[in-house]
C-alpha cells in the first residue's frame, strides 16, 4: 500500500498547487504570441485547466480553453480568449497557425486524472473492506448469541424434565 501511494501520490510541486478540497486553476504554457497587454507586456498563449481535488489528490481535470497571460503563463492574471479571437489572431499572424482550435491535455494533467482515479479506487476499496469486516463481526456476534440462546433453552428443557 505504501509503495502504491508513493508511486501514485503527488509530487512536491503538485502538492503545493492542489488544495485539500475544492477546485484550482492552472495555466500551462502553449506558445509565444505577438500580442501585448495595455502596458505593452508580451502575452503568451496558455491552456487554462480547472482541477478538482479531494484530500489533496487530483480527482478530475477539465480544460477551460485558451487564455493569454504574461511571463510564460507564470501569472495569476490572464485574459480569456474565445474561439473567434483565436482564429482572428491566427489570421493576423499573432498566434501560430498550427495551434489546434481546442487545447489538448498535457501529460501531467492526464497523470493527475489517473492519480485521482487510483486514489478514489483505493478509498473505495478501503470502504468495502471495512464494510466486510463489520459484516463479519456482526454475523459472528449473532452466531454466538444464537449459540448461547440455544444452550440456555436446552438447559431449561433439561431442568424442566
Amino acid at each position: 500500500m505504501t509503495i502504491l501511494f508513493a508511486v501514485t501520490g503527488p509530487t512536491q510541486a503538485v502538492a503545493q498547487d492542489t488544495p485539500t478540497f475544492g477546485t484550482s486553476l492552472s495555466l500551462t504554457f502553449v506558445d509565444e504570441t505577438g500580442l501585448t497587454d495595455m502596458n505593452g507586456a508580451a502575452l503568451d498563449l496558455c491552456h487554462l485547466a480547472q482541477g478538482r481535488s479531494l484530500l489533496g489528490q487530483g480527482v478530475w481535470v477539465t480544460s477551460k480553453g485558451y487564455v493569454l497571460a504574461p511571463n510564460q503563463c507564470l501569472s495569476d492574471d490572464y485574459f480569456t480568449l474565445t474561439g473567434l479571437q483565436l482564429v482572428q489572431a491566427q489570421a493576423d499572424g499573432d498566434i501560430a497557425a498550427d495551434v489546434p482550435a481546442a487545447p489538448e491535455m498535457t501529460a501531467a494533467q492526464i497523470i493527475d486524472r489517473a492519480r485521482g482515479y487510483t486514489f478514489m479506487a483505493l478509498v473505495g476499496g478501503v470502504i468495502v473492506l471495512l464494510g466486510l469486516v463489520v459484516f463479519v463481526i456482526l454475523r459472528r456476534r449473532a452466531a454466538v448469541r444464537r449459540y448461547y440462546e440455544t444452550l440456555a433453552a436446552e438447559e431449561e428443557a433439561g431442568a424442566a424434565a
